[in-house]
């Protein structure tokens, strides 16, 4: 799997220095290889609210971050996203394990998956699936045009199809 090495490719090709994290198990793959990279600093984070005033302010001093999350972490950050980013107009990208779909073992995570969609779009962020390896790059490239040039957030799923099930 070489998906992980294209988003860290397109993310220095964007100029994204930070990696701010809730620990997400899909995003772990990705968390490895930045946290060996000097080109990034990595930061963890205890919810995912905190991380949109994070990538708020980094952006707002001139640089560039992502925010990494699980699923679950949309519904802790509504709040945050929809008085912030969204009318002030500050690029916030979110990476997104996105769980409660194909292949889900853990039916607590079943609810809040099939809503991700429909929350995303009901706040009008712009999102797209990570499905196959071969849409990695030009999706993360995407994903990443879109949020700098609307100046709002957009999120990048990483599916099961693309990381693998947990058994």
């Amino acid at each position: 799997m070489q998906w992980p090495n294209t988003i860290v490719h397109v993310l220095k090709k964007y100029d994204v220095r930070f990696i701010n994290y809730v620990p997400d198990a899909m995003g772990e793959r990705l968390l490895k290889i930045v946290r060996d990279d000097k080109d990034f600093d990595v930061l963890p984070l205890t919810r995912e609210e905190e991380g949109v005033g994070v990538v708020c302010g980094q952006s707002l001093a001139g640089r560039r971050g992502v925010l990494l999350m699980p699923t679950s972490g949309i519904g802790n950050s509504i709040n945050a996203i929809a008085s912030l980013p969204i009318p002030y107009r500050i690029p916030v990208p979110m990476i997104i394990g996105f769980r409660g779909d194909l292949g889900e073992f853990n039916a607590t995570q079943v609810m809040m998956g099939q809503a991700l969609p429909d929350i995303l779009r009901a706040l009008r962020i712009p999102y797209f699936t990570l499905r196959r390896e071969d849409e990695v790059e030009v999706l993360t490239e995407g994903f990443l045009r879109i949020t700098y040039a609307t100046e709002s957030p957009a999120a990048l799923l990483i599916s099961t199809q693309l990381a693998g099930w947990k058994e």
